[in-house]
């Protein structure tokens, strides 16, 4: 028996990928302790696990950020970009102290816990490997490795957005870490990447497992709404989404998605996760619930448009649904741009898109077969993946 402590950040989008490895671990006879945010204690517990909260300090409500953490309020652009990393960083001295705590054979940490930059510098220390629920890595800019501007945006914009938050880990750790503060997993023991070969870019670095995307959203979770029979009716159904976090403003997809789609022989199947749509009675063809089970809605779907989040991407592809994605804010730049380099989709870096644009990208996608085939192809490289009982011996050794 593996004494494993898993450390994750209190967002559904970390929470929900984390839940099936750790119910596998406990169903293997390990002892599992989990940190992580007090509102996601008793997901964990049910499970099995014992759960560490988080110190105030390092904690969060990802359902009101700007209540949650000081000082957030009001920023955008460069200055929200670079006060968010420099805020992860600040948490490191509060993560360790809960890490430190535990004797463990095994830390599966979070990329977005700095806790794991001041691991990976330490002589001695547990096996440490990473939860690939991100793109890896982020925040590197967008395009794959060789890409022409590349290096020029990185160049031009790591001071800018990345130097705050450097030199705060210099200063936490004594030391110049000798990486950037978010290339730790590179030093890591592996990564568990939740994705298949076809949507990552090749990478030198730590091992990278790729063991597909874990999540489970089954009916038992999220029930089927009334109208649920009418998947079937023989239109393509296209699914529409701004994720679990980007909700405060649905008129950045979701709205203008409805709009493009409205009238189409196409239906449209919308959720809000938490946000509200504006006042006005809905086009004939759309159909919208706050959340909906995705085992049971993807394999129903001709296309998803999305905002990038990576695990609802992977999810889709796990199903073969071809992507039109559009996205800026967090790591979804970098997944836009997978879609595209993998050719399962269309992704757009940037923060909302027209209702014409919108039109254009989803017809291509569903008229075109060479998406619809490529979301297979790596579908079916994510079911040749490995069984959860083989992701169990990769982080038990």
């Amino acid at each position: 028996m593996a004494r494993i402590l898993v450390c994750v950040q209190p967002a559904r989008g970390h929470v929900g990928p984390t839940k099936p490895v750790v119910e596998a671990l406990v169903a293997a006879g390990h002892d599992v302790a989990v940190v992580t945010g007090a509102r996601y204690r008793e997901p964990f517990e049910k499970l099995g696990a014992t759960v560490e909260p988080l110190p105030e300090e390092a904690d969060f409500d990802e359902t009101d950020l700007d209540g949650s953490i000081p000082g957030r309020a009001g920023l955008r652009g460069l200055k929200l970009a670079r006060f968010d990393l420099t805020n992860f960083v600040r948490a490191m001295p509060a993560q360790l102290s809960v890490i430190d705590a535990h004797d463990a054979d095994v830390v599966l940490c979070d990329p977005l816990m700095m806790a794991g930059l001041a691991l990976v510098g330490r002589e001695r220390r547990p096996r440490l490997l990473v939860l690939g629920f991100l793109p890896f890595m982020p925040p590197v800019p967008t395009g794959p490795p060789g890409h022409p501007l590349r290096g020029a945006v990185f160049k031009a914009l790591a001071p800018r957005v990345l130097g705050p938050a450097q030199r705060l880990a210099r200063e936490l750790l004594g030391g110049d870490p000798g990486l950037l503060f978010a290339d730790w997993p590179l030093r890591s023991d592996g990564v568990l990447q939740m994705t298949c070969p076809g949507f990552e870019y090749p990478r030198e670095g730590a091992p990278l497992h790729f063991i597909g995307p874990t999540t489970v959203s089954a009916a038992s979770e999220h029930p089927l709404p009334p109208w649920w029979a009418d998947l079937d009716g023989g239109r393509p159904v296209v699914h529409v989404t701004q994720g679990t976090v980007a909700n405060d403003d649905l008129g950045r997809l979701v709205e203008p998605a409805i709009e493009a789609l409205a009238g189409q022989d196409v239906l449209v199947v919308a959720t809000t996760c938490g946000g509200r749509l504006r006042s006005g009675a809905l086009p004939e063809n759309v159909r919208v619930a706050d959340f909906l089970p995705y085992d049971e809605l993807l394999p129903r779907c001709a296309a998803m448009v999305g905002n990038g989040g990576y695990g609802g991407v992977n999810h889709a592809l796990r199903y073969g649904v071809p992507l039109v994605v559009v996205g800026a804010s967090e790591d979804k730049r970098e997944v836009a741009a997978r879609v595209s380099w993998s050719g399962a989709g269309i992704g757009r870096a940037r923060a909302s898109a027209s209702p014409r644009t919108l039109r254009r990208d989803v017809r291509a996608v569903l008229d075109d077969p060479r998406y619809r085939t490529r979301a297979r192809e790596l579908a079916a490289e994510m079911a040749a993946g490995p069984a959860m009982d083989e992701v169990v011996k990769l982080i038990t050794g």
